[in-house]
Protein backbone atom coordinates (compact mmCIF):
# COMPACT_ATOMS: atom_id res chain seq x y z
CA UNK A 1 0.00 0.00 0.00
CA UNK A 2 1.73 3.43 -0.91
CA UNK A 3 0.11 6.32 1.11
CA UNK A 4 1.06 9.47 -0.60
CA UNK A 5 3.10 12.24 1.90
CA UNK A 6 1.24 15.31 3.51
CA UNK A 7 3.41 18.40 2.39
CA UNK A 8 5.78 19.88 4.62
CA UNK A 9 4.57 22.67 7.14
CA UNK A 10 7.44 24.10 9.11
CA UNK A 11 6.53 26.78 11.55
CA UNK A 12 8.38 30.14 10.58
CA UNK A 13 8.22 31.76 14.12
CA UNK A 14 9.64 28.95 15.93
CA UNK A 15 12.41 29.18 13.63
CA UNK A 16 16.20 29.01 15.18
CA UNK A 17 17.44 30.20 11.56
CA UNK A 18 16.48 32.66 9.03
CA UNK A 19 13.56 31.01 6.54
CA UNK A 20 14.32 32.09 3.74
CA UNK A 21 12.67 31.46 -0.13
CA UNK A 22 13.71 29.02 -2.61
CA UNK A 23 14.49 31.68 -4.42
CA UNK A 24 16.36 34.24 -2.07
CA UNK A 25 18.34 30.99 -1.41
CA UNK A 26 19.53 30.25 -5.20
CA UNK A 27 20.19 33.93 -5.36
CA UNK A 28 22.32 33.98 -2.62
CA UNK A 29 26.10 35.06 -2.98
CA UNK A 30 28.61 32.15 -1.74
CA UNK A 31 29.07 33.75 1.96
CA UNK A 32 25.61 34.31 2.63
CA UNK A 33 25.15 30.58 1.19
CA UNK A 34 27.97 29.28 3.59
CA UNK A 35 26.57 31.13 6.75
CA UNK A 36 23.30 29.90 6.30
CA UNK A 37 24.57 26.42 5.82
CA UNK A 38 26.73 26.82 8.57
CA UNK A 39 23.50 28.00 11.28
CA UNK A 40 21.16 25.27 9.57
CA UNK A 41 24.26 22.29 10.07
CA UNK A 42 24.88 23.54 14.02
CA UNK A 43 21.15 23.46 14.62
CA UNK A 44 20.85 19.67 13.19
CA UNK A 45 24.49 18.92 14.86
CA UNK A 46 23.89 20.28 18.03
CA UNK A 47 23.73 17.23 21.03
CA UNK A 48 21.53 18.62 23.39
CA UNK A 49 18.41 16.61 24.30
CA UNK A 50 15.48 18.20 25.39
CA UNK A 51 12.05 19.25 24.01
CA UNK A 52 13.20 22.47 22.71
CA UNK A 53 16.13 21.30 20.31
CA UNK A 54 14.33 18.13 19.31
CA UNK A 55 11.31 20.57 18.15
CA UNK A 56 13.80 22.54 16.70
CA UNK A 57 15.41 20.03 14.75
CA UNK A 58 11.65 18.71 13.63
CA UNK A 59 10.74 22.06 12.40
CA UNK A 60 14.30 22.70 10.29
CA UNK A 61 13.44 19.09 8.88
CA UNK A 62 10.46 20.61 7.36
CA UNK A 63 11.66 23.81 6.11
CA UNK A 64 14.22 21.43 4.39
CA UNK A 65 11.58 19.47 2.96
CA UNK A 66 10.19 22.78 1.28
CA UNK A 67 12.99 23.92 -0.08
CA UNK A 68 14.63 20.81 -1.23
CA UNK A 69 11.61 20.44 -4.14
CA UNK A 70 13.67 23.41 -6.21
CA UNK A 71 15.91 22.03 -8.21
CA UNK A 72 19.22 24.05 -7.68
CA UNK A 73 18.98 24.56 -3.78
CA UNK A 74 18.55 20.74 -4.05
CA UNK A 75 21.70 20.35 -6.11
CA UNK A 76 23.68 22.71 -3.53
CA UNK A 77 22.74 21.19 -0.58
CA UNK A 78 23.16 17.86 -1.30
CA UNK A 79 26.84 18.31 -2.44
CA UNK A 80 26.66 20.22 0.86
CA UNK A 81 28.46 19.47 4.24
CA UNK A 82 24.57 19.11 5.01
CA UNK A 83 24.57 15.57 3.38
CA UNK A 84 26.76 14.20 5.90
CA UNK A 85 25.17 15.72 8.74
CA UNK A 86 22.21 13.84 7.65
CA UNK A 87 23.34 10.65 7.29
CA UNK A 88 24.99 10.99 10.75
CA UNK A 89 21.76 12.01 12.30
CA UNK A 90 19.88 9.16 10.37
CA UNK A 91 21.93 6.58 12.04
CA UNK A 92 22.41 8.77 15.59
CA UNK A 93 19.26 10.51 16.25
CA UNK A 94 17.09 8.90 19.14
CA UNK A 95 14.05 10.15 18.13
CA UNK A 96 12.30 7.97 15.34
CA UNK A 97 10.59 11.24 14.39
CA UNK A 98 13.57 12.81 13.43
CA UNK A 99 15.13 9.47 11.69
CA UNK A 100 11.70 9.73 9.65
CA UNK A 101 12.21 13.27 8.64
CA UNK A 102 15.69 13.17 7.68
CA UNK A 103 14.92 10.62 5.48
CA UNK A 104 12.37 12.33 4.10
CA UNK A 105 15.26 15.26 2.80
CA UNK A 106 17.25 12.75 1.82
CA UNK A 107 14.37 11.35 -0.17
CA UNK A 108 13.64 14.60 -1.85
CA UNK A 109 17.02 15.99 -2.21
CA UNK A 110 18.03 13.03 -4.56
CA UNK A 111 14.60 12.90 -6.40
CA UNK A 112 15.06 16.88 -6.99
CA UNK A 113 18.78 16.92 -7.22
CA UNK A 114 20.18 17.82 -10.89
CA UNK A 115 23.60 16.69 -10.56
CA UNK A 116 25.21 14.84 -8.51
CA UNK A 117 29.24 15.00 -7.83
CA UNK A 118 31.35 12.22 -7.25
CA UNK A 119 32.50 13.14 -3.32
CA UNK A 120 28.57 13.17 -2.35
CA UNK A 121 28.61 9.84 0.42
CA UNK A 122 25.47 8.62 -1.26
CA UNK A 123 26.34 4.74 -0.75
CA UNK A 124 27.17 5.50 3.06
CA UNK A 125 23.32 6.68 2.74
CA UNK A 126 22.10 3.26 0.88
CA UNK A 127 24.28 1.21 3.42
CA UNK A 128 22.59 3.08 6.51
CA UNK A 129 19.35 2.91 5.09
CA UNK A 130 19.75 -0.57 4.45
CA UNK A 131 20.89 -1.91 7.77
CA UNK A 132 17.92 0.43 9.76
CA UNK A 133 15.29 -1.26 7.53
CA UNK A 134 16.86 -4.93 7.91
CA UNK A 135 17.28 -4.10 11.60
CA UNK A 136 13.43 -3.07 11.83
CA UNK A 137 12.04 -5.20 9.14
CA UNK A 138 8.62 -5.79 10.74
CA UNK A 139 7.94 -1.97 11.45
CA UNK A 140 5.97 -0.93 8.40
CA UNK A 141 5.59 2.32 9.48
CA UNK A 142 9.38 2.71 9.81
CA UNK A 143 9.53 0.96 6.65
CA UNK A 144 7.45 3.37 5.07
CA UNK A 145 9.36 6.31 5.73
CA UNK A 146 12.82 4.98 4.93
CA UNK A 147 12.13 2.98 1.52
CA UNK A 148 11.28 6.10 -0.71
CA UNK A 149 14.69 7.47 0.41
CA UNK A 150 16.37 4.64 -0.53
CA UNK A 151 14.54 4.14 -3.99
CA UNK A 152 15.43 7.67 -4.70
CA UNK A 153 18.78 7.45 -4.04
CA UNK A 154 19.19 4.11 -5.76
CA UNK A 155 17.43 6.02 -9.08
CA UNK A 156 19.59 8.83 -8.71
CA UNK A 157 22.71 6.54 -9.23
CA UNK A 158 21.52 5.10 -12.22
CA UNK A 159 20.27 8.09 -13.78
CA UNK A 160 23.64 9.65 -13.41
CA UNK A 161 25.45 6.57 -14.04
CA UNK A 162 23.61 6.15 -17.16
CA UNK A 163 24.13 10.09 -18.03
CA UNK A 164 27.97 9.89 -17.64
CA UNK A 165 27.98 6.22 -19.63
CA UNK A 166 30.50 4.56 -16.70
CA UNK A 167 29.89 3.85 -12.65
CA UNK A 168 31.47 5.27 -10.10
CA UNK A 169 32.98 3.53 -7.19
CA UNK A 170 32.16 5.95 -4.93
CA UNK A 171 28.60 4.98 -5.57
CA UNK A 172 28.46 1.38 -5.02
CA UNK A 173 25.40 -0.36 -4.15
CA UNK A 174 25.90 -3.46 -2.19
CA UNK A 175 24.09 -6.39 -2.46
CA UNK A 176 22.29 -6.67 0.52
CA UNK A 177 19.92 -3.49 -0.56
CA UNK A 178 18.81 -5.26 -3.24
CA UNK A 179 18.09 -8.43 -0.78
CA UNK A 180 16.17 -5.89 1.44
CA UNK A 181 14.18 -4.64 -1.39
CA UNK A 182 13.49 -7.65 -2.96
CA UNK A 183 12.08 -9.03 0.95
CA UNK A 184 10.49 -5.67 1.72
CA UNK A 185 8.46 -6.14 -1.63
CA UNK A 186 7.57 -10.15 -1.20
CA UNK A 187 6.52 -9.74 2.17
CA UNK A 188 5.30 -6.13 2.13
Amino acid sequence: QIMKQVPARFDLKTSHIPTYSAEKLSSMKDADWNDFLQRVCSVLDSTEKNTGTTRSKLNLLLYLCAVAVHKEIASRLISSQLFPILIQQLRAAANWDIRAKVARVIGLLALHTTELKENVPVSEAIILLTEIIRENFRNSKLKHYLLPALGELLYLIASEEEKRGHSRESWVVPSATYTVLMRCLREG
